[in-house]
């Protein structure tokens, strides 16, 4: 006689946010780190046999389970959880505390019930693009970087003198602190967002001047420096492609889709969390280089992607899906610029059967994961979960 298991909890693993219960009289209710996508994993996990709820790092877990947020009706609803089979990582850790926090709360799960970690990080952008840089055929598409050291850097640079140089945090998000530095007719200009995603632009008479501004901004957090790109449309705005590719039901690599995110006016980067927007990436293309040269990018796009996937796993442990940004030049010259291991979903919302995918795939591949460890997993044996 087979034996019935308990059904496979997925736990989301988020940072903590600011709306806590209690802290007013009627306080609203809750909203969640990307609550939207949580919800939707919720919803559509019950469905596929997978109880999901959320935790952080207040959540306490003990031998009798953890303390998360599950959904009810239509609200977040605190309760005592079992402990997750499996764990998907939308952390987002901007400081060593928080990754200390992270590490501390992983641990202790570890201790009171076994669990898989579907999800893991990448290093940071450096580390990123010395791993890439290592595979030949990955290396002509990687924009050629160095790190930020002070005066030396720029000045070595002469790329400097053309279209300028881009700098950007070796570990930043959503654009923050980005920077392009480029020559003026008055001496040199910068212009970029600081670490709050505000707007900035000064002049300078002199590289002197610059330098000394940058050390200021950089100190204390580590740089990259890279040529600037004309990474731009007729329009002058920025402009980059988003591509997601995901762990399948069969645990394998799979291309979701891609999207074109445009810049806001005066922005140096395409980011959406700074005031830009997202289109179709095929539909885009097809109108700025037409419909052949467009289908030869995308399929490049996504021979990039797997090849890039496989190696950063290859060497960074499980994932279950990469992000990765890719730039075009005018000339259709196509750059792999960035990889991030906890994409958002947002560029994808204008394109419903990537927005649907982009969502299932991380259920499915959680269901795989927990179907291997466990093969008499059925979703027939789940059971709701228990909320007040």
């Amino acid at each position: 006689m087979t034996k019935a298991r308990h059904p496979v909890y997925l736990g989301i693993m988020v940072s903590r946010w600011s709306a806590r219960e209690g802290e007013r009289a009627n306080p609203p209710p809750l909203q969640m780190p990307e609550d939207l996508f949580c919800r939707q994993l919720c919803r559509i996990g019950r469905k596929l046999g997978i109880d999901v709820y959320l935790f952080d790092a207040s959540g306490s877990p003990d031998a009798s389970g953890i303390t998360g947020y599950a959904l009810g009706q239509k609200e977040w609803l605190k309760t005592r959880l079992p402990l997750p089979d499996i764990v998907y990582d939308r952390t987002l850790c901007t400081s060593a505390k928080q990754l200390q926090l992270r590490a501390r709360l992983l641990s202790d799960l570890k201790q009171n019930h076994p669990f898989i970690l579907m999800n893991g990080s990448l290093p940071d952008k450096w580390n990123v693009h010395t791993l890439l840089q290592q595979d030949g055929q990955l290396r002509p598409f990687l924009v050629p970087t160095v790190r930020y050291e002070g005066t030396q850097t720029l000045t070595a640079l002469d790329q400097l003198q053309t279209y300028g140089l881009f700098l950007k945090p070796a570990a930043g998000t959503h654009g923050k602190g980005a920077i392009h530095l480029f020559p003026s007719s008055s001496g040199y200009e910068l212009t970029g967002r600081d670490r709050c995603n505000n707007t900035i632009a000064f002049q300078f008479h002199q590289l002197q001047e610059a330098e000394q501004w940058l050390q200021r901004f950089t100190f204390g957090i580590p740089y990259l420096v890279q040529p600037y790109l004309r990474l731009t449309g007729e329009n002058g705005r920025p402009f980059d492609v988003r591509a997601l590719i995901q762990k399948n039901s069969a645990g394998r690599w799979s291309f979701t889709g891609a999207a074109l995110r445009e810049g806001g006016e005066g922005s140096v980067t395409s980011n959406l969390h700074g005031g830009g927007r997202a289109v179709m990436a095929s539909e885009s293309l097809t109108v700025r280089f037409g419909k052949s040269a467009s289908d030869s990018l995308l399929a490049q796009i996504r021979r990039i992607s797997e090849r890039a996937a496989h190696r950063l796993e290859q060497h960074c442990g499980r994932l279950a899906e990469i992000g990765f940004d890719f730039g075009i030049e005018p000339d259709g010259r196509l750059w792999l610029l960035e990889a991030n291991a906890k994409p958002g979903r947002l560029a994808f919302a204008g394109d419903s059967r990537a927005a649907s995918t982009a969502v299932l795939q991380p259920l499915r591949y959680a269901r795989w994961l927990a179907g291997r460890r466990n093969p008499v997993f059925s979703p027939d044996n789940r059971i709701a979960l228990q909320t007040p």
